[in-house]
C-alpha cells in the first residue's frame, strides 16, 4: 500500500517526519532511519548539514528523534537544522525549513520551540496556514512558562503540553491553544545505555508527532480537525475541545457582505463563482444561514458573522460563530488576578472606519513594543486579527475574567475597547476605572477626537480620511499619557 497522500500538486508522505531543531547526533540514531540532515545557513539557504554534533553538546534534536523513532519504528527521519547548539536561533529560518520538508514530500514536522514574542505571531500564522492549506502537520511544544506560544496556540497546529508541568494543574488549555496533554519523560537509548528524558514540553511533541505518523499510516485521509480531535483523546489530561480561534484562514471565499473597511484581511481571497473555485479555497466567510445552505461548504472550514442560529448546516472542518466565542467565554476557568494593566475605551460613531483604527493602533503600539489587546464588538473583526467580545447578556463577569486570562495568557500590555459611541455608557459600567477614554465623532469635514484622562482632557480634529500618520497622533497621545501615568 502506497504511503503518499496528493496533497494540492505533492505528494506528502506521512512515513516521513521532519524535526526542525538543533541537529541530529548521526552517531545516536540509527543511519537507516535518517534520510536527509540540512541546514538553514545565515542566508536561509538549505545545505548538507555535515555539523558534528559532539557528546558533550545540548542534545535537544537528538532526543527529540529518539522519541520519535521509539513510538514509530517505520518512521523516516529528517534533521533541519535551525537552532545553534545551545538550542538558540531566529524564527526567520522557519519560513525556509518548512518550505524544505514541503518540497521533499514531508507531512509530519515536529518543533520543539516556539516564541511567546506577539510581534512573531502573524508572520507564523500566514506560514503555518499555508503549509497547512497543503497538507503539512505541524506538531508544536507550548512554551513551559505558561504562556501562549506561537505556532503552538494555532488553529491549524496540534499544540502540546506536558503532565507534571505547572500548566498540567491548569483548565485554561483551551484559551491556551493546547490541544493535547502528555507525558515528556521517556526511556531512550544513546549508545548501550538507558537514559530518561527531561520534563519538558519540548520531549511531549515528539510522542505526539509518532501517534500521529502512525494514525496517519492507518488512516492517510485524516485532517488537521480530526488529528486535533485524535490528540485529545490521547491526552492524560481530560481536554474541553470543538472550539477554536478564527486564525486558521489561508485563502477564503467571502459571500453575503462586501468589504467596507480600508484594513487588509490577514489571509487571501478567492472570488468567482463557487462551484468553480472551491478548491482554491480552505475557508468559506458567510453572513447569513442562507448563504451557507446554498454552498457546498461541508468539507470547507466555516466563520460565519451571521446572528441566526444555525440548524442542519453540516460543517466537517473548523467552525467559528458568535456562538462559539460565547461557549468559550463560558468555559473559561481562568483564577487569576484581575486586569493589571491600562484600559483604553474607544467610544467610535458608526460611520468611522473602527476596524482600520484598531489594526492601525495595534500596529503602532507593536512597533513600540506594546502588546495591544484589542476588542471589537463586531464579530467581523475577527477577519482582521482583532479580538470579538460579544456583548453579555447578563453575566458581565464572565465576561469581564474571559478579557482578563486572555490578557495574561497571552501577556498584553494593554487593553484597547472599542464600543458603539451609542452605547457608550452601557458599556462604561463594566470598566469605570479605564485609564483613557477616547471618544471618535463626525463633525463637518472632520473627525473630532475627545480624549478623557484622570486628571486632563484634550480635543483634537482630525480629517476624515483617517490615514495612518493621524492614527500615529492619537497613538502618541495615549502612549505618552500612560507613560507619564507609570512614570508618575
Amino acid at each position: 500500500m502506497s504511503s503518499n497522500v496528493r496533497i494540492g500538486m505533492r505528494f506528502l508522505r506521512e512515513d516521513r517526519i521532519a524535526i526542525i531543531d538543533n541537529g541530529i547526533n548521526r552517531d545516536l540514531i540509527c543511519k537507516e532511519k535518517i534520510q536527509a540532515q540540512i541546514v538553514i545557513d545565515e542566508n536561509n539557504r538549505c545545505i548538507e548539514d555535515k555539523n558534528e554534533i559532539q557528546i558533550t553538546d545540548f542534545q535537544h534534536g537528538t532526543f527529540c528523534a529518539l522519541i520519535v523513532e521509539k513510538y514509530n519504528s517505520h518512521c523516516i527521519l529528517n534533521s533541519v537544522r535551525i537552532l545553534d547548539k545551545n538550542g538558540k536561533g531566529g524564527i526567520e529560518k522557519i519560513e525556509p525549513a518548512l518550505e524544505w520538508c514541503y518540497q521533499h514530500n514531508i507531512r509530519v514536522v515536529n518543533l520543539s520551540f516556539g516564541t511567546t514574542n506577539f510581534n512573531e505571531c502573524e508572520k507564523l500564522k500566514k506560514l503555518v496556514n499555508k503549509y497547512a492549506y497543503n497538507g503539512m502537520i505541524i506538531v508544536a511544544a507550548t512554551a513551559n512558562s505558561g504562556f501562549v506560544s506561537y505556532p503552538a496556540s494555532f488553529t491549524n497546529v496540534i499544540g502540546v503540553a506536558t503532565i507534571g508541568s505547572p500548566l498540567s494543574y491548569s483548565k485554561d488549555y483551551m484559551q491556551m491553544g493546547i490541544d493535547t496533554v502528555v507525558p515528556s519523560e521517556h526511556m531512550v537509548k544513546m549508545f548501550d545505555e538507558e537514559i530518561r528524558t527531561s520534563l519538558s514540553n519540548s520531549y511531549a511533541a515528539p510522542y505526539v508527532c509518532a501517534l500521529i505518523a502512525n494514525r496517519l499510516n492507518i488512516d492517510k485521509a485524516l485532517d488537521i480537525k480530526k488529528l486535533k480531535e485524535y490528540a485529545r483523546e490521547q491526552s492524560r489530561t481530560e481536554m474541553v475541545g470543538g472550539v477554536y480561534e478564527p486564525d486558521w484562514v489561508y485563502r477564503a471565499y467571502v459571500t453575503g457582505r462586501k468589504k467596507t473597511s480600508r484594513a487588509d484581511y490577514y489571509f487571501e481571497t478567492v472570488s468567482g463563482e463557487f462551484n468553480e473555485i472551491r478548491e482554491e479555497v480552505d475557508t468559506v466567510i458567510a453572513c447569513s444561514v442562507a448563504d451557507l445552505e446554498r454552498l457546498d461548504a461541508k468539507n470547507k472550514n466555516v466563520i460565519y458573522l451571521g446572528k441566526e442560529d444555525i440548524y442542519n448546516i453540516d460543517v466537517r472542518g473548523f467552525f467559528w460563530s458568535r456562538e462559539t466565542r460565547q461557549q468559550q467565554i463560558l468555559n473559561n476557568h481562568y483564577q487569576g488576578n484581575s486586569l493589571e494593566v491600562p484600559v483604553v475605551v474607544l467610544a467610535i460613531e458608526t460611520a468611522i472606519d473602527s476596524f482600520y483604527i484598531l489594526t492601525e493602533l495595534k500596529r503602532a503600539f507593536a512597533c513600540d513594543g506594546y502588546n495591544a489587546y484589542t476588542i471589537e464588538m463586531e464579530p467581523e473583526c475577527v477577519l482582521y486579527g482583532l479580538e470579538y467580545m460579544p456583548e453579555p447578556v447578563s453575566d458581565y463577569e464572565a465576561w469581564k475574567t474571559f478579557i482578563e486570562s486572555q490578557v495574561f495568557y497571552k501577556q498584553s500590555d494593554l487593553v484597547i475597547w472599542c464600543v458603539p459611541l451609542d452605547d457608550k455608557e452601557k458599556f462604561l459600567k463594566v470598566y469605570p476605572d479605564c485609564d483613557v477614554e477616547i471618544i471618535l465623532c463626525n463633525e463637518g469635514e472632520n473627525i473630532l477626537a475627545k480624549f478623557s484622562f484622570e486628571n486632563e482632557k484634550i480635543e483634537k480634529r482630525i480629517s476624515r480620511l483617517l490615514d495612518r500618520e493621524e492614527i500615529e497622533e492619537i497613538y502618541h497621545i495615549i502612549e505618552t499619557k500612560l507613560t507619564e501615568d507609570e512614570d508618575g
